[in-house]
């Protein structure tokens, strides 16, 4: 059966809602679809759309209470094989609305019980552990890096007291530099915030 295409203004306007929503829709089904028939102009622009897959999109995906559009099966179309008039399944289709809730349900739990177990001590979050990591090493790094400025304090320890004038003074730089490098540790902890968020919340 040949696929009805349809203009994006055209589903636009027959839905009564703005182009820029259908163009979203389309984009959200073309990411999860890319096989879905669809005709582009030289720039890439969908020039038309198949319209039994758009509906069925809606259908399967759309909050029907948040659609700003009616949800539309068309009976008698056929899509991957299945005409739309057939008997609504006894067996909650995976990419159903309803599973997708029940999904959400499921989801919200889960990050419950991430959150519980953060503020149990129990969990780190790698990527900011790694970005701890990164910034102490940078610090220790950029201490030990001024040593070669000690260079005259260790020749003039030489001159005056020879090997054994360089051993203390070598010992005093060490004592110095752990003295730097924990107060920079320190002060790293001091600005870190007690918690870090979740990843759901950075992205929301």
């Amino acid at each position: 059966m040949a696929d009805v295409m349809w203009s994006i203004a055209r589903i636009a306007a027959r839905d009564g809602v703005s182009k820029p929503a259908v163009s979203k829709t389309v984009k959200k089904m073309l990411e999860a679809r890319p096989d879905i028939p669809v005709e582009r102009g030289a720039q890439g622009q969908v020039l038309g759309i198949s319209l039994a897959h758009y509906d069925e999109f809606r259908q399967r995906h759309v909050n029907p209470a948040k659609a700003t559009a009616p949800l539309r099966p068309i009976e008698g179309s056929l899509v991957d094989g299945r005409r739309l008039a057939d008997p609504p399944r006894l067996v909650p289709d995976q990419d159903s609305f309803e599973e997708a809730r029940r999904q959400s349900e499921w989801l919200k739990v889960g990050r419950e019980k991430i959150r519980h177990q953060e503020d149990c001590g129990q969990l780190v979050r790698r990527d900011r552990l790694e970005d701890g990591h990164r910034a102490i090493g940078a610090e220790l790094l950029s201490i030990i890096r001024r040593l070669p400025n000690r260079a005259d304090d260790v020749a003039l320890a030489v001159s005056k007291e020879g090997v054994h004038g360089v051993r203390v003074l070598l010992r005093q730089i060490a004592f110095e530099i752990g003295n730097q490098m924990a107060d920079k540790l320190a002060e790293l902890a001091e600005a870190a915030p007690e918690h870090d968020p979740l990843i759901e919340d950075e992205e929301a």
